[in-house]
């Protein structure tokens, strides 16, 4: 009876302790699937709020916004939805984004940029050159610079900026010198020799093609050039591309200079298939990239 109680005993005892495991093992299966089931969950939701991530772009009409829309199909295949802003005007983009309405904004060169800088208090600050556009001295009525006449009427933009542009091209072109160190902050009265007795007449912007009719010579934007279906190869002087002041820059606000999603949207914009676009559709773009 001994040996067979003994023998009851140790089978009970087995038997539980093999329930216990069995117990103890399910368990162990159950939190590793539970465990799994979440590590799932967190990445579905990760990757969910990937594919949804979004910033806004601050841009005037014209082409910038047609290269946008490209630079929106590459950065959609890389989980970054970009919503274009269209702003009309050259001031309000800048306050947009120091304000935060916007993320970025792409309408300027280091130039403009520069100016608003000293006129208004923004914390903002250029992320990433794309293209360098060159103004240029354009001309109906002249064959070569050297027929230019004495006492010609001459037009450049009546913005401070472009105005200055303008006078560098003249200088450049050896038409007229300028105060030394004035620089894209020169405007009329920093002419200090003018052999030729140069009429500079100061226009707005969308009317210096237009008025090529009336003057000998005009320094001109492509952005205005272009739609005016003048060639920028009838160029008598341009711009030195290389010079970063005419690099049109993306801008951010200080304090994102550095955001994973800014930065998504500039390695998209910097994509081998919108350079491909940029420099088949505006050759006069000189892509920096």
């Amino acid at each position: 009876m001994r040996f067979g109680a003994w023998h009851l005993d140790s089978w009970a005892f087995t038997l539980k302790n093999a329930m216990n495991f069995w117990t103890r093992s399910r368990i162990r299966i159950a939190r590793t699937f539970l465990l799994a089931a979440l590590q799932v969950g967190m990445l579905a939701i990760s990757a969910s709020a990937a594919a949804t991530e979004k910033i806004r772009v601050g841009l005037n009409p014209g082409p910038t916004v047609d290269v946008v829309r490209q630079v929106q199909k590459v950065a959609a295949q890389r989980g970054l939805e970009v919503e274009i802003v269209e702003i009309a005007d050259w001031v309000r983009p800048n306050i947009a984004l120091d304000e935060g309405s916007i993320d970025v904004n792409f309408f300027q060169n280091t130039a403009y940029l520069r100016t608003q800088l000293k006129q208004q208090n923004l914390a903002i600050a250029p992320v990433a050159a794309v293209w360098s556009i060159q103004s240029g001295l354009f001309s109906k009525k002249l064959a070569k610079l050297s027929d230019l006449p004495d006492g010609a009427r001459m037009s450049v933009a009546s913005d401070v900026l472009n105005g200055a542009r303008g006078l560098l091209l003249l200088e450049k072109a050896g038409l007229i010198k300028l105060r030394e160190g004035a620089g894209i902050d020169a405007t009329t009265r920093d002419i200090t020799s003018n052999p030729k007795n140069l009429k500079i007449v100061q226009l707005e912007g969308p009317q210096l093609a237009r008025a090529l009719d009336d003057v000998h010579l005009s320094a001109i934007s492509p952005y205005v050039y272009l739609p005016a279906g003048i060639d920028r190869k009838t160029a008598f002087i341009e711009e030195d591309w290389k010079d970063p002041l005419f690099h049109q820059v993306i801008v951010a606000r200080k304090d994102r200079a550095h955001d994973r999603k800014i930065q998504k949207f500039v390695d998209a914009f910097h994509s081998p298939e919108v350079k491909e676009y940029i420099e088949g559709k505006y050759p006069a773009f000189k892509v920096l990239w």
